[in-house]
Order: structure tokens, then sequence, then C-alpha cells
């Protein structure tokens, strides 16, 4: 979360609130501090392609303002918290880009992990046969059939066919858990007579460097913003009270 507030001194804010009746000072001041924060959220957004491969706009849309109040004189940039038809969080791939660390568990993989199909300690990775949308993500549907054919054609407990229906369902599913000679564990497509790898499994947690900060942008758009747009607020206030005389 990103909080836009006035650090500056008070002999800053007396300058900038030269010739301002003193009751509009407070109601402009917290009109600007909200202004600086859709501008800080515009920079947020337009920096995202920056630090994501081609964004969804679900990802472009996960940030919402909390205005400021004459209360608080404090405006915020939040990031959503809820996740649309219970998919991944967006907090949960926003705040690694932001703090840099560990990246959380994806939705699919607890799918996954929960059919049995990825095991403790594994994470997955998209493989070089995985049909990819136009933001860089499996298309939607395949993650499904990728699931329910891995249910019905393995075993869950070992990845790995158990009875002669098993063995069945496994030549002729689409997609199957396995390995390929001494390659490592991964999910993949049968396409004729040969196969494509769709997800590997690997043993490791993707990590995240810095790439977004925050704490910058904020300080940027109260240096840039503020100040305008305060003069902008308590000028048309000024008007506003002036006109209803």
């Amino acid at each position: 979360m990103l909080s836009i507030t006035r650090n500056g001194s008070a002999r800053d804010l007396a300058r900038a609130a030269r010739d301002i009746p003193a009751r509009v000072i407070p109601l402009a001041a917290s009109t600007a501090l909200t202004r600086t924060a859709q501008h800080a959220q515009r920079t947020i957004v337009a920096r995202l392609p920056q630090v994501f491969d081609r964004p969804t706009p679900y990802t472009l849309n996960s940030t919402f303002i909390v205005p400021s109040t004459v209360k608080t004189m404090s405006a915020r940039v939040a990031v959503k918290d809820a996740a649309r038809n219970n998919g991944t969080l967006p907090e949960d791939y926003l705040l690694p880009a932001v703090l840099g660390g560990k990246r959380k568990e994806k939705r699919f993989e607890r799918a996954m992990r929960y059919a049995g199909v990825l095991q403790r300690g594994e994470r997955a990775v998209l493989g070089s046969g995985a049909s990819l949308d136009a933001y860089g993500n499996l298309k939607r549907g395949e993650m499904q059939r990728i699931l329910t054919a891995s249910r019905s054609a393995f075993d869950p407990a070992q990845r790995r066919t158990n009875s002669r229906r098993s063995q069945r369902n496994a030549k002729s599913a689409p997609y199957f858990a396995g390995r390929i000679g001494r390659g490592p564990w991964g999910v993949w497509r049968r396409e004729g007579r040969g196969v494509k790898p769709v997800l590997i499994f690997v043993r490791r947690e993707p990590q995240y460097r810095q790439r977004l900060d925050f704490a910058g942008i904020a300080e940027q758009a109260v240096a840039e913003r503020f100040e305008s747009e305060f003069q902008a607020a308590a000028a048309a206030i000024v008007q506003r009270n002036a006109s209803h005389r």
C-alpha cells in the first residue's frame, strides 16, 4: 500500500497557502492529496508493462484509491485484496515485485497439488509446448483439461498409472503427468506420435527482485503535483464559496 502524505514543513505549506483563507486550507490540502494519489496510481499502472510481461487488464486494474479526508490528511494507493472468480490475489504477485522475494503459490498450483499432480515442495513453470493467450498465460480452460485428464489417468499419490483402467485412460489422455527419459517431471500434451511439455515441475520457489518502487513513486508524485493541485483546489473552493454568497 502506497501512502500519499504532505511531509513538507509548515513554512512550505504557508508559502503555498499565501492569500488563501485559513478555513479553505484543510479541504484544499485533502483534495490535493487525493489527486496526487490518483497521479501516483496512473504512474504505477503505466509502469506495470515494464514490470510484468504483457500484464492482463486484471493486473492493470488491481489498484484503487483510498481518498484523503480532512481528518486523515492522507491518501493511499492500495492493492485489491479480493480475487475475481477465486483467482490469484493481486497482492500475491504485486507484493513480490514491490519488495522482492518469493512468489506465492498460484491458484492452478494449489489445484494441481490438491489433485495430487504436483508434489510437496514443487512449483510449476510453463513448458515450451504450453498454449498461451495474448498475455503469456495458459489459455482459459486448458488447466481444467489438464486436471481432468490427470485425475482420470493417474494415481494421485504416485503420479503413475495404478490400474488397468488408469492405464487405458493414460494412453488416450491428451495430457499426462510424468517424465520423459531422465528429464524433469511435468505435464505433457500428446500431439500425433510425439509429446510436448506444457508444465515443468521444479523444486525451487521462483524469486522476484524489487522492480516497482512504490515509495519512490509516492515521493515523486508529491514533489511534482501536490503544490499545483493544492493551489487549483483552493482556487476552486474560493470561487465556489463566492458564487454561493
